[in-house]
């Protein structure tokens, strides 16, 4: 079983990180949490965190996103900590894992949620 732990500092209020992780739709299924392949939330406390188990479609994979207050005042950053638990089934799982592709596509995916919040949140320049 291979574990994926990544984090993003993201220049936004929590209220508005979470909204847009629960929103967004363009996520990859394992970074959603209960959302598409049989994926099922298993816990879900607003603002703080999100954890999924993949079902009986995706037995192996589970994971949590966190968000955690990045400053002293309600309207800093917001850091997203995200922890994937996957289990390569097949040949073409572990060749994707074992070349760190899969790493890869959760780094980018953190970056391009972190871009899009950034890009949308009001006050900010574009």
């Amino acid at each position: 079983m291979g574990r994926i732990e990544e984090s993003v500092e993201i220049d936004a209020p929590i209220e508005a990180v979470y909204r847009a992780w629960t929103d967004r739709v363009s996520l990859p299924a394992c970074m959603r949490g209960g959302a598409g392949r049989g994926a099922a939330a298993t816990e879900v406390v607003p603002l703080e965190r999100i954890a999924w188990s993949g079902g009986e479609d995706r037995t192996g994979h589970s994971g949590v996103v966190t968000f955690h207050r990045a400053g002293a005042g309600m309207e800093d950053g917001t850091r997203v900590m995200l922890q994937l638990d996957t289990e390569p089934h097949g040949l073409w799982d572990h060749l994707v894992e074992g070349l760190g592709f899969t790493d890869r596509h959760v780094i980018d995916g953190l970056a391009a949620f972190k871009a899009d919040v950034e890009r949308h949140r009001p006050g900010l320049a574009a």
